[in-house]
C-alpha cells in the first residue's frame, strides 16, 4: 500500500526528511513501515464502521476478538478480517481467516452464538486472478466475501469504502466524522482520537467493545477524559478491608507510595459515592494555577451555563470560593478528590480546602514529612490504604499463570506489602524470569541475587537514597529485627552498630516515619514498612562484618526470653546464625517446639548438626530426632524413616545413649512399623522397650502412646481407640483431673495446668484425645464432646497446630448437635487468631474449606462459594483439593436443599 505522498514533497525547509541520513537496514524499515500502515488502516477502518454503526442499525463493535472487526446486527454477526497489500490479493493471505471462519460458523449453527455469520475480508488492493476465479466456483462459501476499492459489498452497503490507502480511508472518515452533530471537535480530531480509542481497546480495555447506545457519550469523552479520573483497569481488585471514597470526616488525607493503587482505588470508589464526584490532578500544572483550574473544573461539572458565565475572570482561589459559593447556595454537595497533593506546598493545600468549606475531599499524595504538619492543621490523621490480600495475590499470580501455595502468598505479602503495582511486577517477573516458580522469586528477591530490578525497587530507591545514612542505619537495624521494637530496644541495636546517641536514633526514626517508611504501634513499638525490606536489606549487607555480627548478637539477647512467636522464631534463626547451636537443640526437645510455625531454615541447622560427626552421639540423635518429627508432621515417610535409621545406627554405636534417648528412638520405630503394617514388629517392639522402663513411669505412657499411634497408622483403629481412651484415663489420674476438670469452666482446667509441677503431662493428655477422636472419625462412630478439652488443653499448652486439628473436629461436633452459628464462632474467634497469630498458613485452606460449609448451613450461599472460589487460585496439595472438592459438593447440595430449623 502506498501513500498519496511522497517525502520529497512534505518538507518546505532545509531540515527535511530527504536530509536525514539513510537507514542502515531499509528492508528493516520496509517491514516496520508496512506493519504500522496495516494497524493505522485497520484502526482507521473500524473508526468507519463506528461512525456508520447507527445506520446500520447495529449493536456493538468489537475489535481484536474472533477477527479484526466484528460487528453484530439484530439478525447477523459480521466478522470483518482487514487485508492491507502492495500487490494482489492471493488466496494464501486469506486461507486462515476462511479456514477459521468454519469454526466460527460451527458456533452459530451450534447455537452457542446468535445471528447469521458472514465474513468479509476488506482489502486495500485488487484480489489476483486465482481467487477471483475461486470466490466464483460453485463451493465458494456463500457467506464469505470481499470487498476491495470500486468494490463495495452487495449487501452491507453501510459498511465503509475500501480504499487504496491510508490518505482515502482517512478522507472517507474524516467526511463522515464532519456529519456528527457535534461542533466541539475538529472532524478529523475525532477521528484520529476515535482511531486512538480503538487501539486502547484493541489491547483489550473496555471488552475490547463498543455500544451503539454509547456513541454520544463515547464522542464527548474525549473531551471530558482529560479532566476525569484515569482510565481504571478492566479487572478492578480491592484492597483488603477497603474504605469508601468519602468516611466521617469532611476531608480524608490518604498517602502512599507509587504504585499503591491510590487513584486506581479512588476512581473505583467514586462509583459508589453517594455525592458528585470531581477528579483533579494537581501534578498537570504548576501550584499557582491550581486553584482556578481546579474552580473551573468544578464550574464545567456542576453550574449552569450561565452561573459559570457569571463567574469572576480573575484566575486563583478567589475563583474557587465563588463557584463554592454558587454550589452552597443551591444546596449541592460535592466530593473532590485532589491527586498528587504532594506537589502543592502545604499552604496551599489549606486554602484549598479551606475555599470548599461543605466540599467533601479526599486528598491523595505521597507519605512526606511535610504531611505531618498538614495533616495536624487539618485536624486530620493521614491514612493509608490496606493493600491486597493473600487472595487477591493469589488471583493476581494466577492470572500470569504463576503458582503458588497459601505459605508463599504471605512472603509476597511480606515482601510488597500488598502494594498492587508491586505485586503485579513481581507477578510479571516470577513468569517472565521464574518461569513461573513464585517461591524461587521469593527466593531470590530476599537472598538479594535477583538480576532484574523489580518495580518496588526502582520506585523505592531514589526515597531511600535521599534518606541521611544514619536513618540508612536504622532501616537497616529494623529490617534485620524483622520484629516491632520499643524505643529503648531500637537504641540498643544503634549502639551496636555505632549510634551511640538516642537523639539520632530518633532523628532517623521521625525521618523514616515522615516518608511512610516504618509502621508504628499504639504500645510504642516501631517496624519497617514491608515495602520498604528489599531496599533496607541492600543496606543491611552494606554493614561492616563485625557491625553486623554485634548486631546479632545483640539482638539475640534482646529477644531471648520472650514467647511471643514471631520474637521466638526471630531468635531461633538468631541461635544459628550466631554459632549457639547448643540452645537451639535443647529447645527440639521440648513438647511445643514443633506446634508452632518457626522458620524452616532451622532444618538446615539441623541437617548439619545431625551430619557432624564431630559433636557426641546424643546431639547427633537429639538432631536427626527433631529432622523425623518435622517429616513425620508433614507426612513424609520415606525421610522419616531415613533419620530413624540414622538414630538407630547412632545408638548402636554409642556408649552415652540414656533412657531417655532409647524411649525416644523406640517411640519412632514404633511409628514406622504401624506405617509399614507390620503388627508383628509392632507388638515385639512395643513389649521389648516397655520391659525396659519402669511402671508406671513417664517413659512408660510415652511409649503405651506411640504403640497406640502405631496401631493407629496400621488401620487397627478400633484397638487404637481403645487404647488411646484407656491411656488417657491413667494421664487423667495421674494429673489428678476430674471430668468436670475437662468439661467444666475453661478457668478451673487452667488453673490446674499453671500450678502442675508436670505441665507437659496435659499436652500428652490432649494427644489423648487426639488419638481418640481420629480413630473414631476413621470408624465412622461418633466421639462426643472429647474434641474439646483436647482442644483447650492444646491451647494451655501452646501446642498451636494441634489445637487447629482438634477445634475442627470441635467444629464438627457443634455442627452435629445444631450450634452452627457457635461452630462459625470457634472458626473466626478461635481457630483463625490461633494461625494467623502463630504462623501456621498450610492450616488455611482446611479452615476455610471448612468455613464454607458452616456458611451454607447458615444460610449464605453465595459467602461459602466466595471461600471455595477465592481458595482455586492457590496451588494445594492433593488432600487439600479432595477436601475443597468435597466441600463445594456439600455446599451445593445445601444450595439445591437447605437445611430445615434444628436439623
Amino acid at each position: 500500500m502506498h501513500d498519496s505522498k511522497s517525502t520529497q514533497d512534505t518538507g518546505t525547509g532545509p531540515d527535511t526528511v530527504s536530509e536525514l541520513p539513510a537507514p542502515l537496514d531499509t528492508d528493516q524499515l520496509r517491514r516496520i513501515i508496512s506493519l504500522h500502515r496495516g494497524f493505522t488502516y485497520q484502526n482507521l477502518y473500524a473508526v468507519g464502521c463506528l461512525l456508520r454503526l447507527r445506520e446500520a442499525s447495529a449493536r456493538t463493535l468489537m475489535v481484536e476478538r474472533d477477527e479484526d472487526v466484528e460487528v453484530t446486527l439484530p439478525d447477523r454477526h459480521l466478522y470483518l478480517q482487514v487485508k492491507t497489500r502492495q500487490g494482489n490479493l492471493t488466496w494464501g493471505a486469506i486461507k486462515g481467516s476462511v479456514e477459521r471462519f468454519a469454526d466460527l460458523r460451527a458456533e452459530h449453527t451450534a447455537g452457542r452464538r446468535t445471528g447469521t455469520p458472514r465474513l468479509i475480508v476488506v482489502t486495500n488492493t485488487t484480489p489476483g486472478s486465482e481467487l477471483l476465479q475461486m470466490t466464483c466456483r460453485p463451493d465458494w462459501p456463500a457467506d464469505v466475501s470481499l470487498l476491495w476499492p470500486g468494490h463495495p459489498h452487495p449487501d452491507e452497503t453501510w459498511l465503509p469504502p475500501a480504499a487504496a490507502d491510508l490518505d482515502g480511508v482517512l478522507q472517507w472518515c474524516t467526511e463522515q466524522a464532519a456529519q456528527v452533530p457535534f461542533g466541539s471537535l475538529h472532524p478529523q480530531t475525532l477521528v484520529w482520537k476515535l482511531a486512538a480509542r480503538v487501539q486502547y481497546a484493541s489491547t483489550g480495555a473496555h471488552g475490547q467493545l463498543f455500544h451503539t447506545s454509547e456513541l454520544a457519550g463515547l464522542y464527548e469523552q474525549f473531551v471530558e477524559e482529560l479532566q476525569a479520573f484515569p482510565e481504571a483497569p478492566e479487572v478492578y481488585r480491592p484492597h483488603g478491608d477497603e474504605p469508601e471514597l468519602t468516611g466521617k470526616q469532611r476531608v480524608r488525607l490518604v498517602t502512599g507510595f507509587s504504585g499503591s493503587g491510590k487513584t486506581t482505588w479512588a476512581a473505583h470508589a467514586a462509583a459508589r459515592c453517594p455525592f458528585p464526584v470531581t477528579y483533579f490532578d494537581a501534578a498537570l500544572l504548576p501550584p499557582a494555577a491550581v486553584p482556578g483550574a481546579l474552580a473551573r473544573e468544578i464550574a464545567a461539572r456542576h453550574l449552569s451555563g450561565s452561573d459559570a458565565a457569571d463567574l469572576p475572570s480573575g484566575a486563583g482561589i478567589d475563583v474557587l470560593r465563588a463557584v463554592h459559593s454558587r454550589l452552597a447556595h443551591d444546596d449541592r454537595v460535592i466530593a473532590v478528590v485532589i491527586d498528587n497533593m504532594h506537589r502543592l506546598p502545604s499552604d496551599d493545600v489549606y486554602l484549598l480546602v479551606h475555599a470548599l468549606p461543605t466540599a467533601r475531599l479526599t486528598l491523595l499524595g505521597h507519605p512526606l514529612p511535610q504531611q505531618i504538619p498538614l495533616a495536624a492543621q487539618l485536624g486530620v490523621a493521614a491514612e493509608s490504604l490496606p493493600g491486597w490480600t493473600t487472595d487477591t495475590i493469589a488471583t493476581a499470580f494466577a492470572a500470569e499463570e504463576c503458582t503458588l501455595d497459601y505459605p508463599t502468598a504471605q512472603r509476597v505479602l511480606t515482601l510488597t506489602a500488598g502494594l498492587p503495582l508491586y505485586v503485579l511486577n513481581s507477578a510479571l517477573l516470577t513468569r517472565t524470569v521464574h518461569v513461573g516458580d513464585t517461591a524461587a522469586f521469593c527466593d531470590a528477591v530476599q537472598a538479594q541475587t535477583h538480576l532484574t530490578p523489580t518495580a518496588q525497587e526502582l520506585i523505592l530507591d531514589q526515597t531511600f537514597e535521599q534518606l541521611p545514612e544514619h536513618a540508612r542505619t536504622v532501616a537497616a537495624l529494623l529490617l534485620i529485627a524483622e520484629v516491632p521494637l520499643s524505643g529503648g530496644e531500637l537504641q540498643q541495636l544503634a549502639a551496636a552498630a555505632g549510634i551511640t546517641r538516642p537523639t539520632v536514633t530518633a532523628r532517623a526514626v521521625r525521618e523514616l516515619a515522615g516518608r511512610g517508611l516504618t509502621q508504628s504501634f499504639t504500645d510504642g513499638h516501631t517496624a519497617l514498612h514491608d515495602a520498604l525490606r528489599p531496599l533496607a536489606a541492600q543496606a543491611a549487607e552494606d554493614l561492616p562484618a563485625e557491625t553486623a555480627r554485634d548486631v546479632a548478637h545483640s539482638l539475640s539477647h534482646l529477644l531471648e526470653g520472650h514467647r511471643g512467636l514471631a520474637r521466638l522464631a526471630r531468635w531461633m534463626r538468631l541461635l544459628a546464625e550466631t554459632g549457639q547451636t547448643d540452645v537451639l537443640l535443647g529447645l527440639t526437645s521440648l513438647e511445643s517446639f514443633y506446634q508452632g510455625g518457626f522458620p524452616r531454615e532451622l532444618r538446615a541447622v539441623m541437617a548439619d548438626l545431625a551430619d557432624d560427626t564431630d559433636r557426641d552421639t546424643v546431639s547427633r540423635l537429639e538432631a536427626h530426632n527433631a529432622l523425623a518429627t518435622w517429616a513425620y508432621g508433614e507426612d513424609d515417610w520415606d525421610t522419616c524413616a531415613r533419620h530413624v535409621h540414622a538414630m538407630e545406627e547412632l545408638a548402636a554405636t554409642g556408649d552415652t545413649i540414656g533412657p531417655r534417648e532409647r524411649v525416644l528412638l523406640a517411640t519412632r520405630q514404633l511409628a514406622l512399623y504401624g506405617r509399614a503394617n507390620d503388627i508383628d514388629a509392632l507388638n515385639a517392639a512395643f513389649e521389648t522397650a516397655l520391659a525396659a522402663v519402669p511402671a508406671p513411669s513417664p517413659y512408660g505412657r510415652a511409649l503405651r502412646y506411640a504403640y497406640a499411634q502405631g496401631l493407629y497408622f496400621a488401620g487397627q483403629y478400633q484397638a487404637a481407640g481403645v487404647a488411646a481412651a484407656e491411656l488417657a484415663d491413667d494421664y487423667r489420674h495421674h494429673l489428678q483431673l476430674e471430668n468436670a476438670h475437662l468439661f467444666g469452666d475453661t478457668t478451673v482446667l487452667r488453673e490446674a495446668f499453671e500450678s502442675s509441677e508436670t505441665p507437659d503431662d496435659y499436652k500428652r493428655l490432649a494427644d489423648c484425645y487426639a488419638l481418640f477422636v481420629k480413630s473414631c472419625r476413621k470408624l465412622g462412630v461418633s466421639y462426643g464432646p472429647v474434641a474439646f478439652p483436647a482442644m483447650k488443653l492444646y491451647l494451655f499448652t501452646a501446642a498451636w497446630r494441634s489445637a487447629v486439628d482438634l477445634g475442627q473436629d470441635a467444629v464438627e461436633t457443634l455442627m452435629q448437635v445444631g450450634e452452627t452459628r457457635a461452630a462459625l464462632d470457634l472458626l473466626d474467634r478461635q481457630l483463625f487468631p490461633v494461625v494467623n497469630d502463630y504462623n501456621l498458613p498450610e492450616d488455611i485452606v482446611g479452615l476455610r474449606s471448612q468455613r464454607a460449609v458452616v456458611l451454607a448451613y447458615l444460610g449464605d450461599i453465595a459467602a461459602a462459594r466466595a471461600e471455595l472460589d477465592a481458595l482455586d487460585h492457590y496451588e494445594v496439595t492433593p488432600d487439600q483439593a479432595y477436601d475443597i472438592q468435597h466441600q463445594r459438593r456439600v455446599v451445593e447440595r445445601l444450595a439445591a436443599q437447605p437445611p430445615t430449623p434444628g436439623s
